[in-house]
């Protein structure tokens, strides 16, 4: 039986290969000393959703997953989804509410679909967060047409059925073998391999597509869903207008000149098109929209991001997306804080 997906993530020290996501982070990771569930993602272990516990699933990519990138990986100690569900225990109560962050490193709103479809299904959350954009709109060497979901609805409710069995995964990963065996030995990035025009990983129309099949998705599960924007560096007060000063090692740089981005400008306007289209989808659908890249803005002048990271929050820009995301729920009567009485009636247990 294949066991080994040879694909460029099979050398990496955060990545291995996944037949149906196309990769997936490497099992044995350890996170801030601490390993992955058995299922492959930084929380709890996914158990059977108690009728008594409102359950929240943060979908997202690297920022949810909780990472900052300067010479190598670092891990935020505490991501937005782990401080929510912090915040909400000191403030309301322990075991009321669970926070599973499903974020993964390098992961777009395809991934997103076929997560819900695969790995996530089953777990029955009554919310589901959604904050991707970044792995839609900048390129990788999987190449655009490795994340698209099969079109027809026959075909998909075919592909749910065969994602159940282990024959599926082992086909597919025979498939990535037979590619491999064609494909170079050479599999590190070079000079030659820039690309010299822009063809994001998921084009906009199918970042859209990929929006609503999640939120169709968590629907029919029974699920709330929200979408959040995703902010950037580039509009905190201590990086406006310093984008030459930066080295050119710095991570935004080196995934510019991989995603054929000219410049700054084009960068901002590209990523900003991909946070239209999670409003443009909310508005469509009756979604609500956690609108991050906004709540950044007002808060440009908090070191929210480092000086050269521009896709990945601080630990403080965690804690202020997980302050925002507690506001939301308790503004929408999701959560309720105790009252006076029930507060003086614990303490003088």
């Amino acid at each position: 039986m294949a066991t080994h997906c040879p694909n460029p993530y099979q050398d990496s020290p955060l990545w291995a290969c996944d037949p149906i996501l196309n990769f997936k982070l490497k099992p044995s990771l350890v996170v801030d000393g601490q390993p992955l569930n058995s299922t492959g993602f930084r929380t709890h272990e996914f158990t059977k959703k108690s009728p008594s516990v409102y359950r929240i699933l943060a979908l997202g990519d690297s920022c949810t997953f909780g990472m900052l990138i300067t010479d190598k990986f670092e891990y935020i100690h505490e991501p937005y989804p782990m401080k929510l569900e912090m915040l909400i225990a000191e403030r309301i109560g322990s075991g009321k509410v669970e926070v599973l962050n499903a974020g993964t490193p390098g992961y777009n709103s395809y991934q997103g679909v076929m997560l819900l479809r695969s790995k996530l299904r089953g777990l029955h959350p009554d919310l589901i967060t959604v904050r991707f954009g970044w792995n839609d709109h900048l390129m990788s060497r999987a190449g655009r047409d490795t994340f698209r979901e099969t079109e027809s609805k026959v075909g998909r409710g075919v592909e749910d059925i065969l994602m159940r069995t282990a024959l599926y995964p082992f086909v597919l990963r025979l498939g990535l073998e037979v590619q491999a065996l064609r494909a170079p030995t050479n599999a590190k990035p070079t000079l030659g391999d820039i690309p010299k025009v822009w063809k994001p990983n998921v084009p906009l129309d199918q970042y859209k597509e990929n929006l609503r099949r999640i939120v169709a998705l968590g629907r029919a599960q029974g699920s709330e869903v929200w979408l959040l924007t995703a902010p950037h560096a580039f509009d905190i007060a201590a990086n406006v207008g310093k984008y030459d000063e930066f080295p050119n090692t710095m991570a935004a740089k080196t995934l510019m000149l991989f995603s054929a981005i000219p410049d700054y400008e084009r960068f901002v306007e590209i990523h900003d098109s991909y946070n239209n289209a999670v409003r443009d989808v909310g508005a469509d659908l009756g979604v609500p929209v956690v609108d991050m890249d906004a709540i950044y803005r007002m808060h440009k002048s908090e070191h929210l991001y480092t000086a050269t990271d521009i896709p990945h929050p601080t630990q403080e820009g965690h804690n202020l997306e997980a302050e925002t995301l507690y506001a939301k729920l308790l503004a929408e009567g999701l959560i309720k804080l105790p009252s006076r009485e029930s507060d003086e009636a614990r303490r003088s247990r």
